[in-house]
């Protein structure tokens, strides 16, 4: 581990260990068991996390009875933003990346796909290798969760001999969170009737409690990403709204702006050729998570599908997308959109932004180039090492 990587763990742990996350108390339920569940010693994987996420939301659709295929395909469900359209990493050895790239190539889903929609393919799927991928998570996680209900009597014991104490116990003792049975050959689950009302009666603290669970898992695992809460669910829907307007504004003003990827002027012929103007995010969306002008560039439609999620080649593009917005800060300026400007000072942290919105003033090419490369080239590389494809769509 470098020294970054120890530094970001150590602020994580102090963070996060010394926040109170204290669950709401019960007299029917031991509620600390499931800060045992999951204590933070304890996330080695991602697998406990989403195991207990999946319980979760099938409490909340009112279900007790849950086969642990069903669980899984929620795993599955709920790891899949994070992992495809997020590029989140759950470290080397965690087996949920895996399924779900199986199961990626296997249905082709897009990125738009819903959560129901992948739990009911993969539930349905009699597919020999998917199941086989998929009942590598009934092995350890379903016993390995409730052992915390089990402690005096699961100690000194062998792991080989656990998963089947634990599951005589389950059925012997009400007080833990659930039971392990056998029906007709499958394995399944049946939440205790305690457990399932206080999940269900706490809905709200204990959603707030998983996610803080697992953006700290997370985080310890991609220290270097940015906007990590934001990436645990389907993403948000863009605002780019002003960013079209101001870009046909600008195309419109200054005769001969070209596309930085086709160097193709957008006009009338190249519309028609190349698609309408739309907006594009040089480094992707789903890696900045926000629609701010200092990394959005005009390009044509079909282009800009073309790149999808993808990073460009940076030495070949930086150049031409630093002419783009050194004009566009520039023309900012000179309209006073200051509340737009501000977003510069997320980025070009070196520029005394502040002092050329007050004067209206330009600001010298080299200077603005500088630090715009600063600041994205570290986002770039961060992208590229999280598994983000470089393509070219050059012509």
């Amino acid at each position: 581990m470098n020294t970054i990587d120890k530094q970001n763990t150590t602020i994580w742990d102090l963070t996060y260990k010394n926040i109170d996350t204290e669950l709401p108390s019960s007299e029917r339920v031991e509620a600390r068991k499931l800060e045992q569940m999951l204590s933070y010693e304890n996330l080695v994987a991602s697998y406990k996390i989403y195991w207990f996420i999946g319980i979760y939301k099938e409490i909340l659709e009112g279900n007790k009875k849950i086969s642990f295929k069903r669980i899984v395909c929620r795993m599955i469900a709920n790891a899949w933003y994070p992992l495809l359209q997020y590029h989140l990493s759950f470290g080397f050895f965690d087996k949920l990346h895996e399924v779900i790239l199986y199961a990626s190539s296997r249905y082709g889903f897009d990125s738009n796909i819903k959560e129901k929609e992948i739990i009911d393919r993969l539930e349905e799927d009699d597919d020999k290798e998917l199941s086989r991928r998929i009942k590598v998570f009934y092995n350890m996680v379903p016993y390995r969760l409730i052992a915390p209900f089990f402690v005096e009597e699961l100690r000194g014991l062998k792991d080989g001999k656990k998963n089947r104490i634990i599951e005589n116990l389950s059925n012997e003792k009400e007080d833990a969170l659930y039971k392990i049975v056998s029906e007709n050959r499958e394995r399944k689950i049946i939440i205790n009737d305690e457990w399932f009302r206080y999940i269900e009666s706490n809905q709200a603290i204990i959603k707030g409690w998983i996610n803080y669970k697992l953006i700290y898992f997370l985080q310890k695992r991609n220290p270097n990403v940015p906007a990590i809460p934001l990436k645990l669910e389907p993403p948000y829907t863009r605002e780019l709204t002003y960013a079209k307007k101001f870009w046909r504004y600008v195309i419109q003003e200054n005769v001969g702006v070209k596309d930085i990827y086709t160097n193709q002027e957008f006009n009338a012929e190249n519309f028609n050729r190349y698609g309408v103007m739309s907006i594009d995010h040089f480094i992707p969306w789903s890696f900045v998570l926000h629609d701010e002008m200092w990394n959005l560039v005009p390009t044509f439609k079909n282009i800009n599908s073309s790149k999808n999620n993808n990073l460009v080649p940076i030495e070949k593009y930086f150049n031409p997308f630093c002419d783009m917005q050194y004009m566009a800060f520039n023309i900012l300026i000179g309209l006073k959109k200051d509340k737009v400007l501000e977003e510069y000072l997320n980025t070009c942290k070196t520029l005394n932004i502040s002092l050329l919105i007050n004067k209206g003033e330009s600001i010298g090419r080299e200077a603005f180039y500088e630090s715009l490369k600063n600041s994205i080239y570290p986002l770039y590389q961060i992208a590229y090492n999280q598994g983000y494809e470089v393509k070219d769509i050059g012509l």
